[in-house]
């Protein structure tokens, strides 16, 4: 796979993920609880991934030790970022926990540098230009600052970005479409007993409500982590998480969109900011990779 392919397939991740707040929104409209939401996504996730390996007789071939790590992925950071994320909403506004969730390329950074990874200029030149575009784009105000919200997207951007780089050291080793299985996998299986634990589990009542949770499972579970994993074998940990930036703009035009929420002039400025963060690591990158 080419770097080109590598980035694209990254990008193509973010936009997918900018669908779950979408979806989330649909199914609570048709009175699906976040828990039940997020069940019947990884449930979906899982069984599409599962019918894949089984249509196209991938083999499996997983240690004690690569397992472990899978469930680490799956059953602990992806569910507790998730969590975390989500709880924060209750305390700080959306676009404030997107924006402290969103410092996660900065952390990753930090991450792989203790693994060995190097942080040029070019690299942290992008993650703070996209950074910036971020604050414009979500048109964040500080206002009302609970300290349990900020910690607890904080919280969320921390397992995320050590999600991303033992993610990104795992797939070194896994395919990664089996590595996506077994992460939803692992997610679905650890959120089970939460499930009825806080209330049971329901089922949507409503074609809507089973066509958001559903899709959200496909969009942004199988397509999104697949070629997140996919990608980041090629672009590595750091430039797939600043790539991933595109994520919360892709959620600001779908509102505009679906919601007829206007975009306002300093939204586009931090789109381009964004995308200009995103080629920025591109091109830090590359000029870190070998001639040929």
């Amino acid at each position: 796979m080419n770097y080109k392919t590598g980035v694209s397939l990254v990008l193509i991740s973010a936009v997918c993920y900018g669908f779950i707040p979408i979806c989330a929104l649909y199914a609570y409209e048709e009175g699906v609880s976040t828990l039940e939401f997020l069940f019947y996504r990884f449930l979906v996730a899982t069984l599409v991934f599962f019918l894949y390996l089984l249509v196209r007789r991938v083999k499996i071939k997983l240690n004690w030790t690569q397992v472990f790590w899978l469930f680490i992925l799956g059953g602990v950071l992806n569910l507790l970022q998730s969590i975390f994320f989500v709880s924060a909403v209750k305390y700080i506004s959306a676009s404030l926990t997107t924006l402290l969730f969103f410092t996660n390329p900065i952390l990753v950074a930090v991450f792989s540098y203790f693994e060995g990874e190097k942080i040029s200029r070019g690299t942290a030149a992008a993650i703070f230009v996209s950074f910036a575009g971020l604050a414009l784009v979500l048109g964040t105000s500080l206002g009302k600052v609970n300290i349990l919200g900020i910690t607890l997207s904080l919280a969320a951007a921390v397992f995320y970005a050590a999600f991303i780089v033992l993610g990104n050291r795992v797939t070194k080793e896994v395919d990664p479409v089996v590595v996506s299985t077994f992460i939803t996998l692992f997610t679905f299986v650890a959120l089970v007993p939460l499930v009825f634990i806080y209330g049971g589990l329901g089922i949507p009542l409503t074609l809507k409500g089973w066509i958001a949770t559903a899709g959200c499972g496909v969009f942004s579970s199988n397509i999104a982590l697949f070629t997140f994993f996919a990608g980041i074998t090629v672009v590595g940990a750091t430039t797939a998480s600043i790539l991933s930036n595109i994520e919360p703009v892709t959620v600001v035009i779908l509102s505009a969109l679906l919601f007829s929420q206007h975009l306002t002039g300093l939204q586009l400025l931090g789109g381009v900011l964004i995308l200009l963060g995103g080629t920025l690591a591109v091109q830090a990158k590359r000029s870190q990779q070998p001639q040929t």
